[in-house]
């Protein structure tokens, strides 16, 4: 009965996309509702309320709950806030969920688990869902005793609730699951920090391999030309061997006359301000092509000057002849050079990513680390190559043609970079095979096999009861658009690109039918860990970082360092004339996002996509594009000084996209910030805030904004806690190891404080919550 359902839900989806006579939704400039998503939300809002029953309910009748990112910790702080959210039968009344990077972790585990009926060792099923009694990671207790109902109202009711259904054990065991596993990353049974490290090592390798091996087939090439050999007896001679140092000086020539010529055509033009104008536009385009054009083409043609030059200054004759007694052979500087600037540019360049994920002004700036890096690991990588091409034996060279050939245009670039192992550990701690878990297998358990191949348009909401089913599943990620002709896109970085079970796409590139997208390949944990994709080339948070920064993204490149993901363009012009979908490889896109920083926009065949929180970080922007009645949002990212940057991100984003207006003021902030009030303890009032949603049609939402704070009305245990972890509830992102007390910590703070605010007066008394929530 259930798959039948779930059957009709996904045809349904199908006809509307039929009745479009496209799968394909172009973003419409035009529609002012939706801001050039109406045809896609009107398919989710058909999906919605079929699962309800009522056909005529519109967005704003709608609530919908918002996941941040912050890895671990945010998982951890949203999953309590949905523990009680169940307990207070709010969570069965959120229709739509949007998560991004941290947040997504945890609500893509819920959606995983109430996508279907699970079938256990013994033969028994369990199904769950988001009601008290069924939530799959309990409400509240997990199990045993209760706390004084003083402290904490309900709980012997619960245990009531619960008493002919889902017995508590067994939903213990997944909060027991996840806890016990919070260090995802490396989560033992033969995976460990090693296996992370040599993953690492892996991209880095297979990079420096094949484009180590274009360079040397580059060379060869040229030197069997005659264009490009070694350093001649006189310079005039070196020159026409040169064809790189002759193009350049033929474009510094170029660029020299051209001085005299734009002064005199300044005066033969003054008086024609239009012509004037245009050849000014004209030569600023020009000159600024060709300097870095001539600058690139000299920094190659100076490789066997540089080359002759370490060969004959490096080495000292004793140790020249001393290496020479021992092997027979003279040293080659140039070589060993070649090898320790490559290694110098990945320490300079992993010290100056790792200098971002720290607090305080720095004695040397990250920038200098980036150039020292870019300068070391290039020139490196040419000093080598040349090397290289010189000393190879003209046998190998169609082997050396075979194995690059094979590297570069093969390897899937998604397959072998550290994406893959971050994917993977994600879906085994937040997308578990149950009924390992309630066999208390480890094995069975983390080897997910199912979760490996579960389609993201296969996740539908059970439409059979309400009560059994989830919300609609917005997963948000990032699509990079550093050299978007669009200034809005360029300045961003990117724009929001949501992964749905009905449509993938964004505003920039219009949006597809899941099903029909990568011919329905995208699988729900690949979009998952799209969305967590925090360290990428070109990307970074709320669209700013050093990483964006062009050399560094440029190494971060060639090393194939990234958490993101290549994806072809959802919309299908962009395919025409390709017979066959293409991987993506280290020719393209890998050599075009290197060298050509141009073609990561929306018009590309492949698009790059990286964390949500690159855009933004609150997973708020596409529930006020649908302009929602009731929106929770959960930020649970690290903000240790304060400064609420996220939702400033986030307000100043639907502000200048939707007209959309929340309104936030200044004593509600204060509210949020500990203040000192005891010694060594700083309580903020409260850990949530109410506000109002003004959208463009001047129809009002309600928003409830849940932070990660320290605040008055906690627990005694912790106080113990921030005594031992001073920084708490504010520990870095970059912390993905949780033990247990620290997964605890962060959950036990999400449910404290999302039960607080469903008990404050001001939220139960407001209309439009009274409206939409159980009084409960």
């Amino acid at each position: 009965m259930r798959e039948k359902y779930r059957r009709q839900a996904m045809q349904e989806t199908k006809n509307i996309g039929d009745n479009q006579n496209d799968s394909y939704v172009a973003g419409n400039s035009e529609d002012p509702v939706f801001f050039g998503a109406k045809n896609v939300i009107d398919a989710e809002l058909k999906i919605i309320n079929k699962k309800h029953g009522d056909d005529k309910r519109e967005t704003k009748d709608l609530a919908g709950l918002a996941l941040s990112g912050g890895g671990i910790r945010s998982a951890s702080f949203s999953l309590g806030i949905m523990q009680a959210l169940a307990y207070k039968k709010w969570l069965s009344k959120i229709d739509y969920l949007s998560t991004v990077s941290g947040g997504g972790y945890i609500g893509t585990g819920l959606t995983w688990l109430l996508s279907k009926k699970w079938q256990l060792k013994n033969g028994s099923t369990i199904t769950f869902d988001t009601s008290p009694a069924n939530f799959p990671y309990v409400t509240y207790p997990m199990c045993g005793g209760a706390y004084d109902k003083d402290k904490r109202t309900g709980i012997m009711e619960l245990k009531d609730r619960i008493k002919d259904t889902i017995s508590a054990k067994v939903r213990g065991k997944m909060l027991h699951y996840l806890r016990q596993n919070a260090k995802y990353l490396t989560p033992g049974g033969g995976i460990n920090i090693f296996s992370l490290v040599a993953v690492l090592l892996r991209g880095i390798g297979l990079g420096l391999m094949t484009y180590l091996g274009l360079f040397v087939l580059l060379f060869i090439l040229l030197n069997k030309l005659n264009l490009f050999c070694p350093v001649q007896t006189t310079l005039s001679a070196s020159l026409n061997y040169n064809c790189f140092l002759l193009i350049a000086l033929a474009g510094l020539a170029l660029y020299l006359v051209s001085l005299p010529v734009y002064s005199l055509g300044t005066f033969l033009l003054r008086r024609s301000k239009t012509i004037a104008y245009c050849c000014r536009r004209f030569y600023e385009i020009s000159a600024g092509t060709l300097l870095p054009f001539v600058l690139v083409l000299a920094v190659l043609g100076i490789i066997p000057f540089v080359s002759q030059w370490l060969e004959g200054h490096l080495t000292s004759e004793t140790i020249q002849s001393t290496y020479f007694a021992i092997t027979g052979k003279q040293i080659k500087t140039s070589g060993v050079f070649g090898v320790f600037s490559i290694i110098i540019g990945i320490i300079s360049s992993l010290a100056a990513f790792m200098k971002t994920s720290k607090t305080g002004a720095s004695k040397i700036p990250v920038g200098l680390f980036v150039s020292v890096g870019a300068a070391a690991l290039l020139f490196g990588v040419l000093i080598l190559a040349y090397h290289m091409s010189m000393d190879i034996p003209d046998g190998f060279i169609l082997s050396l043609l075979v194995m690059v050939g094979l590297l570069a245009l093969v390897v899937n670039l998604n397959h072998v970079s550290v994406h893959r192992y971050y994917r993977d550990r994600l879906m085994e701690i937040f997308m578990p095979d149950v009924a390992g878990i309630m066999a208390d297998s480890y094995e069975r358990s983390h080897k997910t096999k199912e979760a490996n191949k579960k389609k993201l348009h296969e996740m539908y909401a059970r439409t059979d009861n309400a009560d059994d089913s989830g919300p609609y599943h917005i997963i948000n990620a990032n699509v990079v658009l550093v050299s978007s002709r669009r200034a809005k896109f360029r300045g961003r970085g990117g724009d929001n690109f949501i992964l749905t079970p009905a449509y993938c796409g964004s505003n920039a590139t219009g949006w597809r039918k899941t099903e029909e997208y990568m011919d329905g390949a995208m699988t729900l944990a690949s979009a998952m860990a799209i969305s967590g994709a925090a360290v990428n080339p070109d990307a970074g948070g709320g669209g700013e970082g050093v990483t964006r920064q062009p050399f560094l993204a440029m190494l971060m490149g060639m090393l194939n360092l990234r958490l993101g993901y290549w994806v072809p363009n959802p919309d299908p012009q962009k395919s025409k004339g390709i017979l066959k979908p293409p991987v993506p490889n280290y020719i393209w896109p890998g050599l075009w996002e290197i060298i050509r920083r141009n073609r990561l926009n929306e018009n590309a065949y492949f698009l790059q996509l990286s964390d949500g929180g690159h855009f933004e970080n609150l997973a708020l922007y596409e529930l006020i594009r649908r302009r929602l009645g009731l929106i929770i949002v959960c930020d649970g990212a690290a903000d240790p000084h304060c400064t609420f940057a996220e939702l400033a991100n986030a307000m100043e984003k639907v502000r200048t996209d939707f007209g959309a207006l929340i309104l936030i003021k200044n004593e509600n902030i204060q509210d949020l910030i500990p203040s000192p009030k005891r010694k060594g303890i700083k309580p903020a009032k409260k850990g949530f805030l109410m506000a109002d949603i003004i959208y463009a049609d001047n129809s009002k939402g309600k928003l409830l904004y849940i932070n990660t704070t320290f605040c008055e009305g906690l627990s005694a245990d912790f106080y113990g806690y921030k005594k031992e972890h001073p920084s708490f509830p504010e520990e870095p992102t970059g912390d993905q190891f949780f033990d247990e007390k620290q997964f605890e910590a962060y959950r036990e703070l999400g449910y404290q404080i999302a039960w607080e605010m469903m008990r404050d007066d001001k939220v139960m008394k407001d209309d439009i919550v009274r409206k939409i929530m159980p009084a409960t």
